[in-house]
């Protein structure tokens, strides 16, 4: 697979990562990639139900398969998300509590870890590009100049990349701190 590619799987799964962090309004982010134990496997809640978010900020869960319910409720209890469920038989009620000042800041920190591992993840993939290169130089495969090419590219992509991090991670903050 294509370097930048990496590079660029690294920032999506981020931001994929930083949606489920709760704003303190209903989404359907927030819960739908829990995982849930049904029909013997491992699937996520979008898989098994739709969910949707009523005027009072409440998310509502309804199962396809009413037989998932209780597997659904126990995910969601299971998650440590802090929400309220509330279950109704055919569809599942959760209120989201409101978020203090000291909670916000717990996640602005998480955002930030997140954003720090990606970091990490950019250089390792960056580093193991280069040590391919430089076995690939040694071995004859590629010449000097082809080796100071590709390190501009790595390093001008890996700017780029965390450019594209520091303003999910900014973004995020700021989304966390003015709900």
């Amino acid at each position: 697979m294509n370097i930048k590619q990496l590079m660029e799987q690294a920032v999506v799964a981020l931001e994929e990562d930083l949606r489920t962090l709760r704003p303190g309004r209903a989404s359907s982010d927030l819960v739908g990639t829990l995982p849930v134990s049904a029909y013997g496997s491992s699937s996520q809640i979008n898989a098994l139900a739709a969910i949707s978010a009523n005027e009072q900020g409440q998310l509502i869960i309804s199962p396809w398969d009413k037989s998932v319910i209780g597997a659904v409720e126990n995910a969601i209890r299971d998650s440590q998300l802090g929400f309220s469920v509330i279950n109704e038989g055919a569809q599942l009620r959760l209120t989201l509590p409101p978020m203090s000042q000291e909670r916000r800041m717990e996640f602005v920190k998480l955002t930030q870890q997140k954003g720090e591992a990606t970091r990490i993840k950019l250089r390792q993939i960056r580093t193991d590009a280069l040590q391919d290169a430089n076995r690939k130089k040694t071995c004859g495969e590629i010449r000097e100049d082809e080796l100071t090419r590709l390190t501009k590219d790595l390093n001008e992509a890996i700017d780029h990349a965390n450019t594209k991090i520091k303003q999910a991670v900014e973004a995020k903050e700021k989304e966390l701190l003015n709900v």
